[in-house]
């Protein structure tokens, strides 16, 4: 292989690397965009005495946090883009709002 090409597929492979990365934060967002939304639905239920929200609560305000460290951690290390800073910020205003409403 020539010297141009061994470059050429290292860059490729770099820019692999980096969507390869780039979408596991994506799911990650998309995955703490679901929990939010079903803690914040149950959130609401269990305020209303629903037992088996009250039940379920608990667990997803753990994975939400959990999840939500593994988010801020990306963000530390600046492994996240903006657009996907962003999205973590809509997704947190979300928690604020229906808990402040």
């Amino acid at each position: 292989m020539k010297k141009s090409e061994t470059n050429t597929f290292q860059n490729v492979q770099e820019k692999n690397k980096e969507e390869i990365i780039l979408d596991k934060w994506d799911k990650k967002i998309k995955e703490y965009n679901n929990y939010v939304k079903e803690y914040l639905l149950h959130y609401k239920k269990s305020l209303k005495g629903n037992s088996v929200s009250l039940s379920k609560y608990p667990y997803l305000k753990v994975k939400s946090e959990v999840l939500s460290e593994k988010l801020n951690k990306g963000v530390k290390k600046e492994l996240l883009t903006k657009k996907q800073i962003n999205k973590v910020f809509k997704i947190r205003e979300k928690i604020v709002n229906a808990c402040c409403s």
